[in-house]
């Protein structure tokens, strides 16, 4: 049971109970995804957490229908910055026919993730080759049976 605040000290901030729910529901779920808390608190409950923000108006319910944002970790914003950021850089590269010995040239020094992406995609297409070869391969078996 929810103590400290009381239900009672929250219900001002929404128009109904389920209104309260649905907000602190949905403000705790941004916290286990990765938002930074508004209030210091020690506690691990995320939902007390939310009641929390909801008491100290750092979270308001908004009447009708909004997507929120709330901005996760800022490394996890970070990376998906710079995974965007060397996206575009690509496609731009690729619109100005940059060819691979001078991409590297042109492109920005690159972090960490996005030389972990670049190795993911090339394990990727060496597996994939290997695949079309094994694929080859057992096409010309059936078609030398074909000939017999």
């Amino acid at each position: 049971m929810l103590v400290d605040p009381s239900v009672e000290e929250l219900l001002p901030k929404a128009e109904c109970r389920y209104s309260l729910c649905m907000l602190v529901a949905k403000r705790a779920r941004q916290l286990v995804d990765g938002a930074q808390p508004m209030v210091e608190d020690p506690t691990p409950s995320y939902v007390t957490l939310a009641c929390k923000e909801v008491a100290a108006d750092k979270v308001v319910g908004v009447e009708g229908q909004h997507t929120p944002y709330v901005p996760l970790r800022p490394e996890i914003e970070e990376a998906r910055r710079l995974a965007k950021e060397a996206a575009e850089n690509q496609a731009r590269l690729e619109a100005e026919g940059v060819d691979g010995e001078n991409a590297e040239e042109a492109a920005p020094v690159e972090t960490a993730d996005a030389e972990a992406t670049e190795e993911t995609v090339g394990s990727f297409v060496e597996e994939v080759s290997e695949f079309e070869e094994i694929v080859e391969t057992d096409d010309s078996d059936d078609s030398e049976e074909e000939e017999s």
